[in-house]
């Protein structure tokens, strides 16, 4: 009876101790993440310049842009500037497949502008960031933390500034970036990105950018605006 109640104790700590949880790599972090962001069909972003000592945007200091994407190819964003003499400069850009338009100001007309000469290629942000967190450098888990109110896995690695020409355009080469993410432990999604590092030659070295991702898959309509046929 004795070793019968032994055999039962051990057994019983035995299904009383959880089996451990493997831990992710940061490989599987990121492909993960990739996946998700490569299926993504819609969201609200903000960049924001975190130090504003990016370069001039319209000879302005950019302070942020936000805004909405529908893949492939259609967003709508607000870029907000400080213009030294004005103070506070507003544009709005959108874009549906190979129509963009842009305004200075919320009473301003709409005026027609090359897809390819809008700064930001926000439109097709999810297979974008997905191809540049698949080439990022050394990645490393370097701890956990809230985010939006869910915990996220914190990652650094490194790119260099060309490889984030798919998102910001124009970008100049040769500058080594410092990108550090918060991907969604349970779902992948990829939270916020900060890109640390001269994107542009005028950039100054402390430069910071952040991307905030939100509202994954919620739903979103663009419209392109009506406009004169004088725009």
């Amino acid at each position: 009876m004795a070793v019968l109640a032994v055999g039962i104790l051990l057994l019983a700590a035995c299904e009383a101790e959880p089996t451990p949880t493997p831990e992710l790599s940061v490989e599987d972090v990121l492909s993960g993440a990739a996946e998700e962001l490569a299926a993504l069909s819609t969201a609200k972003f903000q960049m924001v310049d975190e130090m504003e000592s990016g370069a001039k945007f319209f000879e302005m200091t950019l302070k942020s842009v936000e805004g909405e994407v529908k893949t492939p190819d259609s967003f709508r964003m607000l870029v907000e500037l400080v213009n030294p003499g004005l103070g506070f400069v507003e544009i709005e850009m959108m874009a549906v497949g190979e129509q963009a338009y842009m305004k200075f100001s919320a009473d301003a007309p709409w005026t027609s502008l090359p897809v390819d000469a809008v700064p930001f290629n926000f439109g097709g942000i999810g297979v974008t960031l997905s191809e540049i967190l698949l080439v990022i450098e050394a990645p490393a888990i370097t701890g956990r933390e809230s985010v939006g109110g869910a915990q996220a896995i914190r990652i650094y690695g490194d790119v260099v500034s060309e490889e984030m020409s798919g998102l910001i355009t124009d970008v100049d080469s040769g500058h080594a970036i410092t990108l550090t993410l918060w991907i969604d432990e349970v779902s992948h999604n990829l939270k916020q990105l900060r890109i640390a590092g001269k994107l542009y030659d005028e950039d100054a070295p402390e430069t910071t950018r952040l991307v905030v991702i939100e509202d994954i898959d919620a739903p979103v309509d663009i419209q392109l605006p009506e406009v004169t046929s004088g725009s």
